[in-house]
């Protein structure tokens, strides 16, 4: 069997995902292809995760990497890299570990009977979200829009959808049961790290090792919240040893409020920026040495793999009380959730969960929550469908998010409607 998997985006942790389902598929009687850019090995990606397994893949490196900018046109072009994927590499089973935006072009392209999935070739895709199936019932237009949306992902021909968001899930279940039929709630995988003492993490991270500290990784934006993290920081009246980490590639929006209002404590330690691509063992290192993280996201609704992370590393966050973060903070325990876009009740919460922070415990549902994210759980949803083909029995069963949800919360009024 041909396997492929298509990733022309080498952006961000795509590649995480690919070395994912790369690991997923040792060991079984399959031929492995990977579909992307062209000179993968000029990014810093590739070499933090997929070099050490470039000998598990055959590469293919002559599917064009679409500027992100233009939301739309980004996913057209990489739907119609796909077709071209799958007409020159003659894949038996293809995998878009980043289907968002692609899935639906490629519905929209087999509807105007442009080249697309050809229907021999079998395909999976992981999504993130879906904002359609987010829309609840109320005027026409937004009907109209959900099953837009939703026709398009029908007319695909991908036979499964992987998606992380639970909320979506159920969404998808009560809107559109075809669709159901086809749709895998999936884990957003973390690694099984060991328990890096919060001293020693810091040591690692060239950090003091006295004091607080509340820990940010990822993209610096306003999308992710991260100006409003800021103010309130400055609003909390925390102590003068408690401190701010933030560690990512910086946006010139947060840029400037740090060379601007923030200066001061920038210039006094209290805000810690490291610029820059966050590895694996960095991500770990800094929410190890973390007392509380912040996961502050302004208008996301759908899955953050920050929030999985700080939890399999135990320590408690502080994030939105909006969409799959306010819900899963509520139902595993994970800490606080509030209106972040409220300054005023972000400082507050800020300050009430970092004087928690000392006692906090993850409840026996938090350690289901890991499990079922566990990289180990993951790579057995990625091949189980290829071992389905095959005909090879997987190793383990399958933690489930049914088996999760028997320890969880109960959400206060009972299940939300999608």
């Amino acid at each position: 069997m041909h396997v492929v998997i298509f990733e022309p985006c080498p952006r961000g942790h795509r590649y995480t995902y690919v070395r994912r389902i790369v690991n997923a598929m040792q060991g079984l009687p399959i031929s492995l292809t990977l579909a992307t850019t062209p000179n993968p090995q000029s990014h810093e990606t590739w070499h933090h995760q997929l070099e050490p397994l470039k000998d598990s893949f055959r590469l293919a490196d002559a599917y064009p990497e679409e500027d992100p900018s233009g939301k739309y046109a980004f996913a057209w072009n990489t739907a119609a890299s796909f077709a071209r994927a799958c007409r020159e590499l003659k894949p038996d089973h293809i995998i878009i570990p980043s289907g968002d935006g692609v899935v639906e072009m490629i519905g929209v392209r087999r509807t105007a009977l442009l080249p697309a999935l050809p229907s021999p070739i079998e395909a999976e895709a992981m999504l993130m979200s879906a904002s359609w199936a987010y829309l609840r019932r109320g005027t026409f237009r937004r009907w109209a829009r959900r099953r837009a949306w939703a026709l398009t992902f029908g007319a695909s021909g991908i036979r499964t959808f992987h998606f992380i968001d639970p909320l979506v899930v159920r969404s998808i279940k009560a809107l559109t049961p075809g669709i159901a039929r086809r749709t895998v709630l999936a884990p957003d995988p973390v690694e099984a790290l060991p328990d890096v003492p919060r001293a020693q993490a810091r040591r690692r991270l060239a950090l003091d090792e006295s004091g607080r500290l509340i820990a940010c990784v990822g993209r610096m934006d306003e999308r992710k919240g991260i100006d409003l993290l800021i103010h309130a920081f400055m609003k909390a009246g925390l102590a003068d040893s408690d401190r701010l980490l933030l560690m990512g590639t910086f946006m010139p929006e947060i840029n400037d409020i740090l060379a601007g209002e923030a200066k001061p404590l920038v210039d006094s330690g209290r805000i810690i920026v490291v610029d820059g691509y966050v590895s694996d063992e960095q991500l770990a290192l800094a929410i190890a040495a973390a007392d509380l993280v912040a996961v502050t996201y302004r208008r996301h609704l759908g899955s953050a793999s920050i929030l999985i992370r700080a939890a399999a590393q135990k320590r408690p966050v502080i994030t939105s009380d909006r969409g799959f973060l306010g819900e899963t903070c509520a139902r595993f325990a994970l800490g606080t959730a509030c209106e972040v876009r409220d300054t005023d009740a972000l400082a507050r919460a800020l300050r009430e969960t970092l004087d928690r922070s000392a006692s906090f415990t993850p409840a026996p549902a938090a350690e289901r929550f890991v499990e079922f994210h566990s990289v180990a759980n993951a790579q057995l949803f990625w091949a189980h469908r290829i071992r389905e083909r095959l005909g090879i029995a997987p190793p383990t069963a399958l933690r489930t998010w049914e088996s999760v949800l028997e320890a969880a919360v109960p959400l206060p009024g009972g299940e939300p409607p999608p």
